[in-house]
Formats: C-alpha cells, structure tokens, sequence
C-alpha cells in the first residue's frame, strides 16, 4: 500500500501530524534498523494517546505510563477490546525494542505496522471530521537496491501470493483442484505435492473436511479414496453385514429397513458397503430417500406403497426382491399406521410392533423371516460405563487425522509445510491436537454437547467442527503474529469462542470452563492476579509444551485489562484441554452423576435404580412442597390454606432388564422412569439430562419458578398423573400458615367425614 504521500499512514497527518510522522519514520526504518522501527512505533502509539486525552479532555495527570493509560482507556470505554490490543501489542515489542540492546527482529517490526494502520483507521474514523477514502492495507515494500533474494524471502515469511488469509478467494480451492488421497503401488498413502512455492499442504487437505467441500456430499452409490481413508468401522456396520451375508444368494426376498434421522449416516454406510463389499450389496436394490416421489403426482406416502408393494401382504409370499430401505423413523411410523389404497401392509406392520421399534426398549437390530431392522437411534457414537463416557468412533477419527504416520496424508502435509517453512497457527493447532489428552478432550466436549443439548453429530459434522478449530479466519506466517493474536488463533478460543460458526460450536461455547464457578478456578486467578513471575504457574498448570510456549511470553506487568482477559481465558481453556487433575477438580458433578445413572439405569442395576427413584420422590415432594413426610401439596402457596394428600408412589423397577457389560454401545441416551398407576397402568417419564440439572436443584431445596415449570412441561404433567394415585378420597391434611396450625379430614368406615386437629 501506497498513498499520495508516500507512506501508509500520511491521511492522519492534518489530525496528528506528530503521529504521522512517527508512521512515517517507522515505515523508513523497518528494513535498515527493525530496532528503530519498532522504537518509533511505540512513539506512534503514545502520541496517538495523547491526543486522545488532549482531545475528550481527559483529566488524568496521575498517570505516568504508557501501561496506565491504556488500561484507563480501556476501562473506560475510549477504546474497544481490539483496539486496546493493538497498542498492548506495540508496547509490549517497543519495551524489548528499549530494554534489550541485541533485540532486532524485523519480523515484529512487520507485526506492529499491521497494528499501527489498525490504530491509525480507528482514529481517524473516530477523531476525525473528514471524509476521505482510506487506503487498505499493505505491507512495507523493499527498496529496489535491496537483493532479489532477499525480498522473495520477505515475501514468503509474510504469505505475499502464499498464504492468504481464508476470505482471499485464492486459499479456497476449488474442489477440482483438491487432490485425492494418491497411493503408489504397495498401497501406501502418497502426497500429490502440486502447489505453488509458499502454499500450505497441510491448509489444502484440511479444507476437505469442511462443509463446503465436494467430499461432503454424501451419495450412497459413490465413494471416495478419500472418504474411504476416513472412515471407522462401528458396529451397525457389523450387523449389517452379518446381514448381508447370511442373506447372500437366497432366492426369497428381503427388506432391511436403516431406520434413523438426518444426518446419522445411512448414506456414508451404504456407498462405503457398495465401494468395498459389491458382492455380498449388489444383490440390493438401495432406496436412500423413500420420501422423494418417483412421480410428481405421488406423496410420500403413496411413492412408499410403490416400493414396497413386492412386500405387502399380496405379494410377499412370492416375493424375491431384496430391498435395502434407509428411511426416517417418523415417516415409517406414519406408513405402517396408515390405511393404503392399493396394498395392504400389516405383516410389515406386526414386524415392526415386535420390534419394540418406537417404544423405550433398546431395537439395535431385529429380524424376522423376510424383514431386517436397524435403528441407528440406538448405535450412540459414543459409549457409557460406570467410569464415564468414551468414544471410540470419534477417537479413531481424530487418530485418522493427527497420527503421526506416513499412512495419514494430514500428517504428511504437516511433514512438507515443515520442509518448505511454510508455519501458520494451523499448524500450531494442528501440533496441540496431536497430544493425546487434548484429543480425549475434545471428545468428551462433543459429548457432553450430545448429551446436554441433544445434538445429532456426524462424522460428517464432527470433520466440518475439526476444520473450524484447526483454521483461524486469518492466515499469516506465524512470526507476523502478535502474541495477543496467537492466543486469539490458537485451538483452544477457536474450539469456545466461534459459537457462530455451527451447532455444535454454538453448544460447546455454553460449556466453556471459563463459565464455571469452581474454587481451583477463583485460586488460579488469584495467583495469576498477585505473582509477578508466572513461570511456576505455567509449570503447574500447563502440560504441553506447544500451548506453553503461546503463554511464556507473558507477566503481570505486561497486560492491560482486556489483555489480561484474553490471557486468563486462553490459560483457563489450555489448563481445562492440557491437565487432568485441573479438569477433574473443575467437573460438572450434575454432569458426572447424570451419566452414572444413564450407565445404572442401562445396566439394570437395580439397587443404584432404587436409589435413584428415592432421590427423584424427594424431588417429585418438593417440587409441589410438602407438609410432612408422604404428603404432598394439592394447591399453591398463594391460598389462604394448603389441602395435601398422602402420597404412595408404586415404581415399577421389575422391567429393567440385567446387562451388566462394562462398555455400552446401544443403549437409551436418557433415564426411563417407570411407575404403576390406577388399573395397572404404566406411568412414564424420561428424564433428559437439562430436567436432571433441574430436579437435582430441586431436590436440595431450589423452588422451581414459572419458567422451570414451562421449560419442564412434561415432568408437570407427569406430575399430576402421579397426583391422581393419592389418597385424597380417603382423607387430606389442611395447613393454616397464619397461625401454623393442621387439620386431619378424614372419611371413616361408615362414609362419614370427620375433622382431627394434628
């Protein structure tokens, strides 16, 4: 960038002109004297300071250095959070500039002249009455007698025609000029090395997990070397194979139904089986959107009858198609439940009644003769035991990604950007993710999205949610990087702090543990707030050394208070992904016993059952408040009396089937409360983990308000179905709270109703 003037700053020079000139002598020395340069730009900053001060005539004469007067005008408000990191940025390389006699690294002098044309465009707009158009950014050219070597070098460190920020529309590579996965003759992964001097190979193949990428398309007729490389083995990939197999070459029909919902990878299964099993697949006719009409005078409904109509109960006796449907539960719900015109279906019906298909019982897989059911609703990505949840389907997609082996082509990017110097916070994260505990990490994160707001992630979604961690919005040789900036990039504020990007970051930013209220955090602040040397800190708190060396360059004496902010949340977060101990001590409890109990209540250990349902009755008590043990309150608070009922809750803990395997794949993802009611009648509720969080308050005294009765509908009115079995006939107990006074009215042998003073 060059304006009329000469130099990149010269529109402030009618509202500061020392400023300017400050701009413009830094911009001079950058290449002859960084040292200089960087002096200057210090001076830059304070001048601009001043006449801030000068200007919304501000009386602060207490403070003396550049250090306090940033902090006040943050504070303040004079100045916004990215803006105060800038001149953090300059004052913390201008004190190196002046302390250290040997400090003389051009490549800081670049990273404060991004930051002073930051400062620079916030002035003017702010301070300013004209209205001129501003020049964007450049970077700080050679003189043309410096060598040509040496400016192709410049070049390359700062990603000129290299390394473009992500929005640059030529770091986004089209999808033809992706490359495949390659392998040479043994079978073994190669890397297609096509690209220009100074681009990132590791940036090309992480740009194919996203979204946006042509290997996002799921089709079940095709599949990629890629998608191949990629993909893990689950278990309803076992069962459908098994299948497959003892079905292969019977003449009599079959139908397998893949019952699920979007996104739960029916498609992916199905194109990875036509790809690398044909022979035991081809046999099937493969119907992946049953609800998409082959006629444009057909609904879903009537597309359906079409398809199946080898399997109604006209035809199926001497049936020999083989059918594989992957279809939406809810809409094979509404098919089998409705009356057909042309067929009748309800031998297909009776199969998927036994199968217990939409009931509480787990229905992994089911057979029958000619129909196969598998609900992909209860293969979880991930399992539960009694030591908590792991996943083995996200771990080994993790693994595919950051093994260091000469079979992961991600790994093999990683190698040759290494080569060519080519480094950029992509591939910091990417070197903090291959530490073995950061990986588990993130996979108990994803998980807890999963159980506490009931999201539906894809290997799909789970690759796209990668990519966004590993990928800042701003791509630059990391040497041209602020070490405010390489916080800011860095995995662990990209993985709690882009909640706008997706669902799933969305939900991990409301489990950030910058949010929660624990006493290792309070004393972790304190010793960050009081010590002067944070190495010991650093030592104590952060095990990896990748994410270490974002921290070291930091004390207590160098931030201001946004500064300060950024750094305690980053270290929060690193400490939360890097230390087990500090993770632990810093747990969610609800969380913890919530997926005790799902494990419990999946196993049929019936004495923590029995447990359970005595915490949920003192809950279900004070829920509706209580005068006395086994009474419960028919009215509210509000009346001039209270009436209350004795209350006898009958569970039903006897169809809780043993399982007692350590490790669960299928199981029900939320607790399945039974009781008996009037005629034998069942009485359901489930219990999500959001309304355990809130019975568990509950339980320990916490009064539900209106917004907890509205969030929790279906507990009110399960409630008041359990109400319904009290002995309020028989007899209730009145409560006077004016004077604290209870009546007993009972009925007794004869009908008659009498009153007794308690």
């Amino acid at each position: 960038m060059s304006s009329q003037k000469g130099y990149f700053l010269s529109f402030l020079e009618n509202i500061n002109p020392v400023a300017a000139h400050n701009a413009k002598k830094m911009e001079e020395l950058i290449f002859e004297d960084p040292s200089s340069s960087i002096v200057k730009a210090r001076l830059f900053a304070e001048e601009v300071l001043n006449q801030v001060f000068k200007i919304d005539k501000i009386e602060a004469p207490y403070l003396s250095s550049l250090h306090e007067k940033i902090n006040y005008l943050s504070r303040e408000g004079y100045i916004k959070r990215e803006i105060q990191k800038s001149f953090d940025t300059i004052r913390l390389s201008g004190n190196k500039a002046a302390h250290d006699g040997k400090f003389n690294d051009i490549t800081e002098a670049f990273k404060l002249h991004k930051e002073m044309y930051k400062i620079g465009v916030w002035f003017y707009e702010v301070y300013s009455s004209d209205h001129l158009k501003l020049p964007i950014y450049d970077t700080p050219k050679p003189r043309e007698n410096i060598e040509d070597i040496v400016q192709k070098k410049i070049l390359e460190l700062l990603g000129m025609g290299t390394i473009k920020p992500v929005q640059d529309k030529n770091i986004l590579l089209s999808d033809s000029e992706m490359s495949e996965i390659q392998k040479d003759g043994s079978d073994s992964i190669t890397l297609n090395r096509d690209l220009e001097q100074g681009q990132s190979y590791l940036l090309r193949e992480l740009n194919r997990l996203k979204d946006s990428s042509q290997e996002a398309v799921e089709n079940a007729s095709q599949f990629s070397e890629f998608k191949d490389y990629l993909h893990v083995k689950r278990k309803i990939q076992e069962d459908l194979e098994s299948i497959l197999e003892s079905n292969h070459q019977r003449e009599k029909g079959n139908l397998i139904l893949l019952c699920g919902s979007v996104g739960d990878g029916k498609s992916h299964l199905l194109a990875y089986l036509k790809e690398n099993k044909p022979e035991i697949i081809n046999e099937y006719t493969i119907l992946n959107d049953a609800t998409e009409s082959f006629s444009p005078n057909k609904n879903a409904m009537e597309t359906l009858e079409e398809i199946l109509k080898d399997f109604s109960d006209e035809k199926i006796e001497k049936s020999t198609e083989k059918i594989i449907l992957a279809i939406n539960m809810g809409v094979l719900h509404n098919f089998i439940n409705m009356q057909h015109s042309e067929y009748s279906y309800n031998k297909l019906k009776s199969f998927v009644t036994s199968s217990a298909l939409f009931t509480q019982s787990i229905t992994s897989h089911f057979s029958d003769q000619t129909f196969d059911l598998l609900s992909f609703a209860d293969y979880h990505s991930f399992e539960i035991s009694e030591s908590g949840p792991v996943s083995s389907f996200y771990s080994s997609l993790l693994e595919k990604i950051f093994n260091p082996s000469n079979e992961n082509p991600f790994y093999l990017a990683m190698q040759e950007d290494e080569k060519n110097e080519v480094h950029t916070m992509i591939h910091e994260n990417y070197r903090f993710m291959q530490n073995k505990f950061v990986k588990d990490q993130v996979v108990q994160v994803i998980i807890q999205t999963i159980i506490k707001r009931k999201l539906v992630i894809s290997a799909r979604a789970f690759l796209n949610f990668i990519s966004d961690i590993l990928i800042p919005d701003e791509i630059q040789n990391i040497n041209f990087l602020s070490e405010l900036s390489v916080l800011k990039y860095s995995l662990p504020n990209l993985l709690f702090n882009r909640g706008e990007r997706s669902s799933i970051l969305q939900a991990v930013n409301q489990i950030d543990p910058i949010h929660r209220r624990s006493i290792f955090i309070d004393q972790l602040i304190v010793e960050l707030n009081t010590l002067n040397d944070w190495s010991n800190i650093l030592k104590e708190y952060i095990f990896d050394e990748t994410s270490k060396s974002w921290l070291k360059p930091f004390d207590k004496n160098s931030l201001t208070d946004h500064s300060f902010n950024l750094f305690l949340e980053a270290f929060i977060r690193i400490a939360f992904l890097t230390n087990k101990k500090f993770s632990l001590n810093i747990e969610e409890s609800s969380y913890k016993e919530y997926m005790h109990n799902l494990y419990y209540f999946n196993t049929g250990d019936k004495n923590k059952i029995i447990d359970f349902y005595e915490e949920v009755k003192k809950a279900i008590f004070n829920w509706k408040g209580s005068p006395k043990k086994n009474y419960i309150y028919l009215n509210k608070p509000v009346e001039k009396f209270r009436l209350a009922q004795k209350l006898h809750l009958k569970p039903n803990i006897q169809e809780y089937e043993e399982n007692r395997k350590e490790s669960l794949g299928a199981f029900k993802s939320s607790i399945v409360l039974m009781y008996i009611g009037n005629h034998s009648e069942k009485i359901v509720l489930e219990i999500d983990f959001p309304l355990f969080q809130l019975l568990s308050k509950v339980q320990e005294g916490y009064r539900p308000n209106k917004k907890d009765e509205e969030d929790a509908i279906k507990f009110v009115e399960f409630v008041e179905k359990l109400m319904s079995l009290g002995d309020k006939k028989k007899e209730m107990l009145v409560y006077f709270p004016s004077d604290n006074r209870f009546y007993m009215i009972k009925r007794n042998d004869y009908g008659l109703i009498g009153f007794e003073r308690e």
